[in-house]
């Protein structure tokens, strides 16, 4: 996913600032294409290096238990209201 930052020129207004003559292009397109491919190779050089870190605590922790509460954790700071998240937890865990 391409994130162009904060402010977002209309598409027609990038298309006339960009360059029409081809060499020009091609030289923005490549510079663009080195960066994206450099992110990316770090992003599979992090990928990697997580994959060590878990596989590393495999067999010190349940890790199947773990994802899932971290994934819980993350939910919940996600909550705006925290006062009726509390409310809804204490409603379903009593439905259980």
């Amino acid at each position: 996913m391409l994130c162009m930052g904060k402010h977002k020129t209309p598409e027609k207004a990038i298309a006339e600032l960009q360059p029409d003559e081809l060499h020009a292009l091609k030289a923005i397109v490549k510079e663009f294409m080195d960066k994206i491919q450099s992110v990316d190779d770090e992003v599979e050089l992090l990928k990697e290096d997580r994959k060590e870190i878990i596989d590393e605590y495999s067999d010190k922790l349940d890790m199947k238990t773990l994802k899932i509460a971290l994934a819980v954790i993350k939910l919940q700071r996600k909550v705006a209201h925290q006062d009726a998240y509390d409310l809804f937890i204490a409603a379903l865990e009593e439905k259980s």
